[in-house]
């Protein structure tokens, strides 16, 4: 079993009140995670922070300043919103943190859930116009993966089409090259660096429902679960590993190229958890509606009740690895015996939750509960 450890950066506020503050937070507990052994630090993407909630918007940027930091953890995206971005400056970008991590980088991908956000980038961005938005993350992520993989390329799709119309280039000391133009006329561009892992670092993508985790499969994306339960996300591990075998042509086992991400806080006893840790944990969760629903919570064939609450006594069972160590070690052992499950992203951090706080989670959580799972195959 692998351990990561996950943030949105801005649940790293507690007493934090500004940028300098959330990021030397980020800091600190980077450093930490390293030292206690985790496997990766993944990191949030939001804008506009309204609420105080995603003021630090960047996860390549940080992700670079955190490399230079520290020597083995690997730095990752959960997630870069795709349609946020222009696909170019994207795969540059992730390229050059993967050549200065010296090939450290997991990268992750999503499709934003914020109606408020996406369509400030790109018309099509707005998770509310769902075909428009799944049809642009694909388009993103097939770019990328693209430019990566080849030393020229050209696009056209329903968003971009690379070169732009109309591209030409000439210089004296360089004659036409008939490997990207036509005489003048650029036909395909050259796009610098390429990452230090080849083909790629590890691609990853946030899934929430039956269609995200079958586009994860087809596009050979890695997935990454966060508010289901376990026989929810065995259903979803079930389609993902049937559809990535049809497209890769081999055998793929329950849990291969998937992981869980859990909202985490393990103390002395659940009363000490809930009493510490409720309401900043429950934050996170009350966003949930009307953007993702209650739908996501469920057990397959599970019809909840319209009253019910996306509460702690509703969570807490379902989707929280909170309580005493104990406790959480079987919780752990359930997502095992359950999904097969060999890498999981424990969320540490939750807006409010003084530093001090976070620190002692993380590291409570290192050497109370990661041990019992040390001699995982």
């Amino acid at each position: 079993m692998k351990f990561a450890a996950f943030t949105t950066v801005a649940a790293s506020a507690g007493e934090a009140t500004d940028a300098a503050g959330l990021l030397d937070n980020l800091r600190q507990q980077t450093i930490l995670a390293e030292e206690l052994g985790f496997e990766a630090i993944w990191l949030g993407e939001h804008h506009f922070g309204p609420y105080a909630a995603g003021d630090i918007p960047n996860p390549i940027l940080l992700g670079a300043d955190l490399a230079a930091r520290t020597s083995r953890i690997r730095i990752g995206q959960m997630a870069n919103i795709a349609p946020w971005w222009h696909p170019i400056r994207l795969a540059e970008d992730l390229a050059i943190l993967d050549q200065l991590t010296g090939g450290r980088v997991d990268v992750g991908f999503g499709r934003g859930i914020w109606p408020y956000e996406g369509p400030q980038f790109h018309p099509n961005a707005d998770p509310r116009k769902d075909r428009e938005n799944r049809e642009l993350f694909r388009e993103t992520v097939e770019i990328v993966r693209e430019i990566w993989t080849s030393e020229y390329f050209s696009h056209q799709g329903a968003n971009y089409r690379f070169p732009a119309e109309d591209t030409v280039f000439s210089h004296p000391k360089y004659p036409p090259d008939p490997a990207w133009q036509d005489g003048e006329r650029v036909t395909k561009l050259r796009v610098t660096p390429r990452p230090h892992q080849q083909p790629h670092p590890p691609m990853w993508m946030t899934v929430s429902s039956d269609s995200s985790v079958a586009t994860a499969a087809e596009l050979g994306l890695n997935a990454c679960y966060w508010q289901p339960p376990a026989r929810r996300i065995r259903q979803r591990m079930e389609i993902y590993a049937r559809v990535r075998a049809e497209r890769e042509g081999r055998p793929f086992a329950l849990g291969e190229g998937q992981a869980v991400m859990r909202s985490t806080y393990v103390a002395s006893s659940m009363e000490q958890a809930r009493r510490e840790a409720e309401a900043a944990i429950m934050s996170a969760f009350i966003f949930n509606d009307p953007f993702r629903g209650r739908q996501v919570f469920t057990d397959p064939g599970e019809v909840l009740d319209p009253d019910v609450q996306l509460d702690w006594d509703f969570l807490e069972p379902r989707t929280l690895l909170v309580g005493s160590p104990e406790h959480v070690v079987e919780k752990i052992q359930e997502l095992q015996e359950v999904c097969n499950l060999g890498y999981l992203l424990v969320e540490f951090s939750h807006m409010g939750l003084p530093l001090a706080k976070s620190l002692r989670n993380l590291e409570t959580f290192a050497t109370e509960v990661m041990p019992r799972f040390s001699g995982d195959g």
